[in-house]
């Protein structure tokens, strides 16, 4: 069952682009459900909402199912076709950590991630000196409170004062309170009249009652012996003296609804800059409120970037609610009705967006932070197509309903379609997410890498294989999906290798799953180090996810014997992100083997063990098979292949270990884990049965030695009577008879001798691929097509290697490559066209 050529194999199947980017492939993800839900299809305008789902006693549940869940929009029904759940993991960051970051595959499920806090203070509108409790108990928050993972903003607005975004520099928060300072003042004068705020709009909405108080006081003012004195009259003309006091309060109430409009809209801008980094947002709102009147368009717009942003508003009521004995003419009644007056907005906002109003926060503001702390970030995210896309501007009603005995919803109430216009551009999302403190989790993603010696000496190669969760491609011609990756030296940050590509959209998924897996590989070399590595995808949509790892490159060039990393599959090809291995199958595997001399490999055994995950001991064991030692330019090296039998082993996971030996010593270790399953691999697409998953190469050895190319490669080197000549002959000779190991030795010395004879190049390609090293094979074909470019058939040669291994996009840049050379050659064209149709 062991591939003898699957490291070969393995390494031809991620190919160097440039920065490190290369053309992927795309497959489906199995992901069972309890109905068919509607398919996330690739272009479909999404509307996502984080939805928090807690049980009768506020506990979270982890393990809703999405036809628990409905979602309707102005009342009907639309089907769901994103369904994620973002775990808060209940594990230290460390822990956290080492199976995400440090894990053997990285993943941004369960990352390590803090809380996002906005801090805003509502200065217009709180009175001077009612924002100190509250301004100290921030201070206190973010000095105590905060985990190192955690990132708070800071704004007053509308402003001067603090415009802080996300940091975590707790010490430059704490210092910019104390620029905080109410600014609301408690009577306004008008033309006529003073009044109070509340008394303006009591007026304008035609409160006779108020209205004749305030123009009664405003008379007693006129009559006064004071005013008298002070030379003070009213011109009241033909007007009465009421008309005048609704003209200064219409005034009055005009100025104040476009104080809270300039609030509101800079509130709805920060919001939307917040949405920059992924994740739920707890904002808090510190404000004595306003008059919502006229503002709910202004409110919905807020509500609007709430949603955008993934942000939850908390409304911090810090309002005196004791009453002022020196206030002129003020009841308790009409004290505690002014304040519900203008709390009745912040209630509003803070319902709309699935958050709370605190009441008289001012008196207990420690507690409150600390109860908004202590908040669950464990949620939902739940995407559905809108029923109209071309209404951009209207605020529309969303409900969602759980299907479970006693859950408890709490997520926001509406939404706002965003202009195509307003959206941050692919490039520039993918830039901040690449500069963010942690993954982000809008798509799930998960990731590798595999550690075998490079070409050149103090060159190790890393091949990184990537899966992500992606919609499904609405046609033949949907857009790709984007994958970035960034390497970065772990000692200074220093970049030291990235990428940018595509990544084709999955045409199909599992029945039950509303989207699909695309997968992703690419290789590079890095000298031995430590390093970490960002990679992110975003799909077409804007939807984008992104992990971080770990990994260190060990030296394979060294004196001593060392081991590349352990491949574990049965499939020619295949670099899996997690392995997998069926019962019926057993477990294959392959490892190369370096060192200085010869003397050292032979002495070296490798041992393999299967042991549970969480265990020691293990349940079955044996000695890898080592093939003939085999000399090249760096050294020797020795190819190790495992074939562990797996009919009594109950499915599982797994760590396969294959450990080198050197007498009793064990000089190094190679571990991954593997995922045991029941019964037998399932035939892939086009597959009938085992042996078509590993058959050979079909081409025929004498046809390539009987070529035109095969007896002109002679006929040169006769004419030339090149002392290579006896080497070439034995070559095709041994090549003809599939010798191919004997045909490599001599095709070698050939090049040898004559480092440019592109033909020679192109046959040693072939006795490469016959002998199942493809990665040769294609190092020998690049090599004959950059020494001679109008050899048509090394570029066919290099099509058919690279679709054989699932590299459509590598295929048709071979054979674009070729067309450079030679624009009209109908074998490229033809073969790039048929290429196109698949």
């Amino acid at each position: 069952m062991a591939d003898s050529r699957l490291l070969a194999l393995a390494a031809a199947a991620a190919l160097t682009l440039n920065a490190g980017a290369q053309a992927p492939a795309a497959t489906q993800a199995p992901r069972p459900a309890s109905e068919a839900p509607a398919t996330f299809r690739a272009g479909v305008e999404l509307v996502r909402l984080d939805v928090q789902v807690t049980d009768r006693d506020g506990r979270p549940i982890g393990d809703l199912r999405q036809d628990e869940v409905e979602i309707l929009e102005e009342g009907h029904p639309r089907p769901i076709v994103f369904f994620q759940h973002v775990e808060e993991p209940a594990e230290s960051y460390a822990d956290i950590a080492r199976h995400t970051i440090a894990g053997e595959v990285s993943t941004n499920k369960g990352a390590a991630r803090g809380h996002l806090y906005a801090i805003i203070f509502d200065q217009l509108h709180i009175m001077p000196g009612d924002e100190q409790r509250a301004r100290l108990a921030v201070e206190r928050f973010v000095s105590t409170r905060l985990k190192p993972g955690d990132r708070v903003a800071l704004y007053a607005v509308p402003g001067p004062g603090p415009q802080i975004g996300l940091t975590a520099d707790t010490h430059r928060i704490s210092t910019a309170l104390a620029q905080v300072q109410g600014t609301a003042e408690a009577q306004t004068i008008g033309a006529v009249a003073t009044m109070t705020e509340q008394e303006a709009f009591e007026i304008v909405r035609g409160n006779e009652l108020i209205l004749q108080r305030v123009a009664g006081r405003v008379q007693a003012e006129i009559a006064s012996d004071t005013a008298r004195r002070a030379g003070l009259t009213v011109m009241t003309g033909t007007l009465p003296l009421t008309d005048l006091v609704k003209e200064d309060a219409r005034k009055i109430a005009n100025a104040a609804d476009g104080e809270s409009r300039a609030v509101l809209a800079r509130l709805a801008d920060i919001l939307r800059s917040l949405g920059a980094m992924e994740g739920r947002k707890t904002v808090v709102l510190i404000s004595e409120g306003f008059h919502g009147d006229r503002l709910t368009r202004e409110l919905e717009d807020v509500a609007a970037a709430a949603a955008q942003s993934y942000s939850v508003v908390t409304a911090f009521d810090v309002n005196r609610h004791e009453i002022d004995v020196t206030a002129a003419e003020l009841l308790e009644a009409d004290h505690a009705s002014i304040i519900h007056d203008r709390l009745a907005p912040l209630g509003s906002l803070a319902a709309e967006t699935g958050g709370s109003l605190v009441i008289d926060a001012g008196h207990h503001a420690d507690q409150a932070l600390a109860a908004v702390a202590g908040q669950s970030q464990d949620y939902y995210l739940v995407g559905f197509a809108p029923r109209d896309v071309r209404a951009k501007d209207a605020y529309r009603r969303v409900t969602i309903r759980v299907r479970r005995a006693g859950a408890q919803v709490s997520t926001r109430t509406g939404f706002t379609l965003t202009d195509a216009a307003a959206r941050i551009g692919r490039y520039q999302s993918i830039e901040r997410a690449l500069a963010a403190p942690y993954p982000q989790q809008g798509l799930p993603l998960r990731y590798t890498t595999y550690l075998l010696r490079g070409q050149a000496p103090g060159a190790h190669t890393v091949i990184l294989s990537l899966e992500a969760e992606l919609p499904i491609a609405a046609s033949k011609a949907a857009q790709m999906a984007d994958v970035v990756f960034v390497v970065r030296q772990a000692g200074d940050g220093r970049v030291a290798a990235s990428g940018r590509d595509t990544l084709p959209l999955p045409s199909r998924h599992d029945a039950g799953a509303t989207s699909g897996t695309g997968t992703f590989r690419v290789q590079f070399d890095l000298p031995a180090g430590d390093y970490l590595m960002r990679a992110v995808v975003r799909e077409p949509g804007g939807l984008l996810g992104s992990a971080d790892r770990r990994f260190t490159v060990r030296a394979l060039d060294g004196p001593s014997l060392e081991a590349t990393d352990l491949l574990l599959s049965p499939v020619r090809g295949e670099l899996p992100v997690r392995p997998k291995a069926y019962t019926g199958d057993g477990l294959s595997g392959v490892l190369e083997l370096y060192a200085r001399t010869a003397a050292q490999l032979q002495e070296a055994r490798v041992l393999v063990e299967l042991v549970p995950v969480g265990d020691t001991s293990a349940l079955v064991s044996g000695t890898a098979e080592l093939s003939d030692v085999r000399t090249t330019a760096r050294g020797v090296t020795r190819e190790a292949r495992l074939d562990l039998p797996l009919q009594a082993i109950p499915p599982g996971a797994y760590l396969a270990r294959a450990r080198v030996m050197l007498g009793p010593d064990t000089v190094s270790q190679s571990v991954r884990e593997v995922d045991i399953r029941p019964g037998r691999r399932p035939a892939p697409d086009g597959a009938t049965d085992r042996e078509n998953i590993d058959r050979e190469p079909n081409f025929d050895p004498r046809a390539i030695a009987e070529s035109t190319i095969a007896h002109d490669f002679i006929a040169r080197l006769e004419n030339a009577s090149s002392p290579a000549l006896a080497d070439a002959k034995l070559g095709v000779d041994r090549l003809r008879s599939a010798d191919f190991a004997g045909s490599i030795s001599a095709l070698e010395s050939v090049l040898q001798a004559e480092t440019r004879n592109g033909s020679a190049a192109f046959l040693l390609g072939w006795a490469y691929h016959g002998a199942g090293e493809d990665r040769q094979a294609i190092s020998a074909w690049r090599r004959a097509v950059f020494v001679d470019p109008t050899l048509v058939s090394a570029h066919l040669a290099l099509a058919d290697i690279y679709e054989r291994l699932s590299q459509p996009a590598l295929a048709a840049q071979a054979l674009r490559a070729g067309l450079t050379a030679l624009p009209q050659s109908p074998e490229l064209l033809d073969r790039l066209a048929r290429l196109g149709q698949k």
